[in-house]
């Protein structure tokens, strides 16, 4: 049996949107005290992980294309974040990494504050839903652009990633 799709005013529908937005709203304004956006936070995280390298996209919560992450670049020096070593690589500066810190636990609190009334088993429960939720929207995107690629040309086939993959190295083996 295939399950009916929500419509978008169905309640659950609703309280997800609700939530997410409640969150953004959430993360924004703790940034926003640091003189952080998201993009910004996320360029940060990675330089201090030793995550990010110049001259290639930064691949984090959101995708960071090489252009982006150097205008985000020449924003946070000039705001005071980082320092560029001789070879041009981003450092945290000295100076800002009590404010970096200070904002990671913020975001930590938020964190916390946000799953703070489920029990442990609510969260696992609720994990293990949004995890089936992700994995169904992902299931979707591909049937859909299957499908947008076969009312573009009829005749052809479209074969997922994985066997595209498989019979492009046994053609070339």
């Amino acid at each position: 049996m295939q399950p009916k799709s929500l419509d978008i005013h169905e309640p659950a529908v609703l309280a997800l949107i609700g939530a997410v937005t409640a969150w953004q709203g959430a993360l924004e304004q703790t940034l926003s005290v640091s003189g952080l956006t998201y993009p910004k936070w996320l360029l940060l995280r990675a330089i201090r992980h030793g995550d990010f390298t110049r001259g290639r996209p930064c691949e984090a919560a959101i995708f960071l294309d090489v252009q982006q992450s150097e205008r985000l670049l020449r924003e946070l020096a000039d705001d005071g974040w980082l320092d560029f070593g001789a070879d041009g690589t981003p450092l945290i500066a000295p100076a800002a990494a009590a404010r970096l810190k200070r904002a990671a636990q913020a975001i930590k609190a938020l964190h916390s504050v946000s799953v703070g009334q489920f029990g442990t088993t609510e969260r696992a429960a609720l994990s293990g839903l949004l995890h089936r939720m992700t994995a169904t929207l992902q299931d979707h995107a591909a049937r859909h652009s299957r499908h947008a690629a076969w009312e573009k040309h009829e005749l052809s086939m479209v074969v997922p990633d994985e066997v595209r993959r498989v019979a492009q190295q046994a053609i070339t083996a």
